[in-house]
């Protein structure tokens, strides 16, 4: 029989009351976790208590104009509509619009009927040499004669013209056969002329209309090309603004650094645990900060003014006097686009192959007025046309010597012209055939060789299309991975920073190092700065290829700049 004994877990239960004494004893007190609260939250005030016998470091152009109240915020879209409303160059291009819509007024010009009078009086005298013409008073003739005459005439759609005369005329004379003196005429004629070939579908006027119209939509295409470049040459600038204030910020921060490091160093100086010559590279190195801040703020003030030229063109504006503050932030948002969604799109909508095919379209009207010039002509030419005359009774052996309806004054010889019949007519054909024109060939051989060589620059201008499309697609790309390198060469340069500053801290390593790692901060915070700028401007210019960056009302809102323009004297 075996006896347990009762020593062994008197011992282990004696242990187990022991160790849950000492996990309760090592819990923190209620009033011990609410003073490291109270400590984690006076920490950032500390912080800001460790720079507080810093020099205050000078305010931005935007924190200036934030507190005077000249700031004018401004968003990509609200600075986009000013630049399109008032920018000069696209100004300047709006007026084509109204220079081409006058030559198509013009272009219309030999199709306004003409309207032509005349007023005229002449007198002759001369000896009797006829019998028949002999004068009743002697040796001379003597006649007197006024005219009133007037014409219109028309050129029609058709190729053809008309022609309408209204002549009238009284006149005095001596001879002795005439049957009355003085006499009333008076004529109305009618004259139209059509071509039935050459100039029948086509004529110079004509051709020339098709071609003016063609040149205002070349002139729209070009005014679409040329909003689409002041657009991202607006966003462009803009995202430079957004780089040169943050630039700014990076280069201020960076003089802060420098200034506790100069104060840290010259108390290590003070105790003896830091030699001289680190309160001489910390004050170099903090003054080639403070160079490298005013040269950050020059920026910001050359990029304003080169955005206020582009959405202002008066000089007394009010943005002159603003200063510019930006409310976008170059934060990342990736853009995906389709390599071949992008090409199909350009190839669609880019302005150049517009022109191209409004040039072709060009090429074949001068091509067809070519060709016509080659035909026969033949026109229909047809003529109606009536007189009549009137003038006071006359006798001849005692008797009347011109019938009663003839008999009276102007009015008379006017009636007589759609009463009496006196009418004529004519119709016939004029034909005008080309035994040789090498004029006009050799005309046709260079068009149709130039028009080739526009369907050959059409092509080279596609490829080119393509290329720059693929090329804007990769520098997204390349762009896209810079920002995320670049994201992290700067977590990086800031670890660096950190452990430099602690192992100075400890003596392991020299104040210089600090400063480099510092300078090395600043440095990647650019850096990636920049690449989050060249991502904004890569997106810009891949709309800019696909011509996706023109927005509906952007067209019409810029059509109405050059109404905007003051002062034009």
């Amino acid at each position: 029989m075996i006896t347990r004994s009762a020593s062994p877990r008197r011992v282990f239960m004696g242990l187990g009351i022991l160790a849950l004494a000492l996990a309760v004893s090592a819990l923190p007190p209620p009033t011990a976790l609410a003073q490291q609260e109270t400590t984690a939250q006076k920490a950032a005030p500390a912080q800001e208590s460790a720079v507080s016998d810093l020099a205050p470091l000078p305010l931005s152009p935007v924190e200036k104009a934030e507190k005077d109240g000249t700031s004018l915020r401004l968003s990509l879209k609200d600075l986009t509509k000013l630049a399109l409303q008032n920018n000069l160059d696209i100004a300047i291009q709006d007026t084509n619009e109204q220079f081409y819509q006058q030559r198509i007024i013009q272009a219309y010009g030999p199709y306004d009927p003409t309207l032509t009078a005349g007023l005229g009086y002449n007198t002759a005298k001369s000896p009797n040499t006829n019998l028949a013409t002999a004068s009743t008073l002697g040796a001379f003739n003597s006649s007197n004669r006024s005219n009133w005459n007037f014409g219109f005439t028309q050129n029609v759609p058709s190729g053809g013209g008309i022609s309408a005369n209204w002549n009238t005329n009284r006149s005095d004379n001596n001879q002795a056969f005439s049957l009355f003196t003085p006499q009333f005429s008076s004529s109305l004629s009618v004259f139209f002329t059509q071509p039935l070939r050459r100039n029948f579908r086509i004529d110079q006027y004509r051709s020339q209309i098709k071609l003016v119209n063609l040149d205002l939509q070349t002139n729209d295409s070009k005014f679409k090309q040329k909003v689409t470049e002041t657009i991202a040459n607006i966003q462009s600038q803009y995202w430079d603004l957004v780089a040169a204030i943050r630039d700014y910020d990076i280069k201020r921060d960076s003089v802060r650094f420098a200034q506790i490091t100069l104060r840290d160093n010259k108390k290590k100086v003070e105790i003896g645990t830091l030699a001289p010559i680190g309160v001489t590279e910390a004050q170099a190195s903090m003054a080639q900060r403070e160079v490298d801040l005013i040269s950050s703020e020059e920026r910001i003030f050359n990029v304003e003014n080169a955005l206020r030229a582009l959405i202002s063109n008066d000089r007394n504006a009010e943005i002159w006097s603003k200063v510019i503050v930006p409310t976008e932030t170059a934060d990342f948002k990736e853009y995906k686009v389709d390599l071949d969604f992008a090409i199909d799109t350009a190839l669609k909508s880019r302005p150049e192959l517009e022109q191209f095919d409004l040039s072709l379209k060009q090429s074949d009207i001068n091509l067809q007025l070519s060709e016509n010039l080659r035909k026969w002509k033949v026109d229909l030419q047809a003529g109606f046309g009536s007189s009549g005359v009137a003038g006071p009774q006359s006798l001849r052996n005692g008797e009347p010597a011109i019938p009663d309806y003839l008999v009276g004054g102007v009015a008379t010889a006017y009636r007589t012209i759609f009463s009496q019949g006196f009418t004529n007519w004519s119709v016939g054909f004029q034909v005008e055939i080309p035994l040789r024109n090498r004029n006009v060939e050799s005309q046709l051989a260079q068009q149709k060789i130039t028009r080739r060589q526009t369907l050959m620059q059409r092509k080279s201008t596609e490829q080119a299309i393509q290329v720059d499309i693929r090329n804007a697609v990769q520098k997204l790309e390349t762009n896209r991975k810079q920002v995320e390198t670049a994201k992290v060469g700067r977590q990086l340069a800031k670890e660096q920073l950190d452990g430099e500053e602690k192992r100075f801290q400890a003596g392991l390593s020299q104040n210089y190092l600090v400063l480099q790692r510092q300078n090395e901060l600043a440095a990647a915070q650019f850096t990636e700065l920049q690449s989050l700028i060249n991502y904004q401007k890569s997106i810009i210019a891949l709309q800019k290829s696909m011509y996706t960056l023109l927005e509906s009302n952007d067209f019409e809102v810029a059509k109405g700049s050059s109404n905007n323009v003051p002062n034009l004297k």
